[in-house]
């Protein structure tokens, strides 16, 4: 069994913090250490315990996000472009609080570099190598990135997943260079 710990909780407490700031409508720009502190119940000094500043309390958790993915992509077997989809769609479906984070304080460049990271691991995981590597990692992310966002506006809160799979592997010819 797995103990949290007090700089799990207090981290923790940071992150909801962030969460009611944002539902609050408040401007991630002009917000300060303090007063994300005051929000958490905890104090300044507790905040530099943990993060050197108010954007890694995300960045850190887009860490976590694409850590978690690998693990998860190296323990399924046969990993092709749809299982990949399918799995990101759903992570992404079920932590939309943290993706609507991720757009609100602006930091959607560290999430599609993260994601980028991942489509390399993804493309050594099957031995794929090509001249331009980065250019092609980094547009996968991008699209990943702006489908992710279509998908998650609530206008779509209720489209079949398998249909938005379908649609996003047509749309990026499959992935296939990741793949192949």
């Amino acid at each position: 069994m797995t103990q949290i710990t007090a700089k799990d909780k207090s981290k923790e407490k940071f992150y909801q913090a962030l969460l009611q700031i944002k539902s609050e409508g408040l401007d991630y720009r002009t917000l300060t250490v303090q007063q994300l502190a005051s929000y958490a119940g905890l104090s300044r000094q507790t905040f530099y315990r943990h993060y050197q500043d108010k954007d890694e309390i995300i960045t850190s958790r887009i860490h976590e996000f694409k850590l978690n993915a690998l693990h998860h992509f190296t323990q399924t077997s046969n990993l092709d472009a749809q299982s990949m989809i399918s799995f990101l769609l759903s992570y992404w479906d079920n932590h939309r609080e943290f993706f609507a984070l991720i757009e609100w304080s602006g930091l959607r460049e560290v999430f599609i570099d993260n994601v980028a990271f991942m489509n390399r691991e993804i493309m050594k995981m099957n031995n794929v190598v090509h001249l331009n590597e980065t250019y092609i990692s980094n547009t996968y992310a991008g699209a990943i990135y702006m489908f992710l966002v279509s998908f998650l506006s609530d206008e779509h809160r209720h489209t079949n997943i398998e249909t938005l799979i379908q649609l996003f592997l047509t749309l990026t010819n499959g992935q296939e260079l990741l793949f192949k």
